[in-house]
């Protein structure tokens, strides 16, 4: 479905008709979608809730971060010629100790483990930008929106890396323009709109502070959620056999 249609329905259903314009702009509905399908990026274990980050991993460069990044599954690097290998998770105090001399000092190589990034601050406010060892110190204003992890030893040359994880949903919004709409989409926009628009009604109560209300979309939430990890964890069961090398 369309975002637009979504934001129509949910400001049908909802009788707050008044959080889209008459032009069916948004006026204060896509707060309430977006904070619905957070909620459910965060409840439910959904197939398309997983996906893969590739950027191109310079050398000596030892960050990767990415925003809507919410957790880390696994971390493979590929060099120029195609060979491909799986980095090992440790934690950044492992790498801490391990490598505890300057980063200038660390010889560049092909790296080999990762560890889940540092980027906030204390305080928040911190304008400090650099690196002193492993730890990531780097600080810009926009920490708050992006997640990532630290690769050693240092790279030598480029290579590509891919994260394959969790991410948040893209923020939805449908905007209008000389008679032309430009909309975004998401999994939930897409296959389950109705599921979207029940998160979104559950939002609204419980800024009206309507217990009630709340406990009634949640409940039909939850049979949706329900029935979306019974799909998943129905797939990942089916016929799974040890692969030989």
């Amino acid at each position: 479905m369309d975002y637009k249609d979504v934001r129509i329905l949910f400001a049908d259903l909802s009788g707050r008709l008044d959080l889209i314009k008459a032009s069916y702009e948004d006026n204060g509905a896509d707060r309430f979608l977006n904070w619905g399908q957070r909620m459910l990026d965060r409840k439910s274990d959904f197939k398309k809730g997983e996906a893969k980050s590739v950027q191109s991993l310079t050398a000596g460069t030892i960050i990767v971060k990415s925003t809507d990044l919410r957790l880390v599954k696994s971390v493979w690097l590929t060099d120029s010629e195609g060979s491909r290998t799986e980095l090992e998770k440790c934690t950044l105090a492992d790498l801490r100790s391990y490598y505890g001399e300057i980063l200038s000092s660390v010889t560049a190589t092909t790296p080999c483990y990762y560890a889940p990034a540092m980027f906030r601050p204390f305080p928040d406010t911190s304008t400090f930008i650099g690196l002193s060892d492993i730890e990531d110190i780097l600080v810009a204003n926009d920490h708050y929106t992006y997640n990532g992890i630290i690769v050693m030893p240092p790279p030598d040359k480029a290579y590509t890396i891919a994260i394959y994880g969790k991410f948040y949903s893209p923020t939805l919004s449908a905007t209008l323009s000389a008679g032309v709409w430009t909309q975004t989409k998401s999994y939930w926009t897409e296959e389950h709109p109705e599921t979207l628009i029940q998160a979104a009604l559950y939002q609204l109560e419980r800024f009206y502070r309507n217990t009630e209300g709340m406990n009634d979309h949640m409940n039909a939430l939850k049979n949706d959620l329900i029935d979306m990890d019974f799909d998943v964890a129905e797939e990942d069961a089916e016929g799974v056999n040890q692969m030989e090398g």
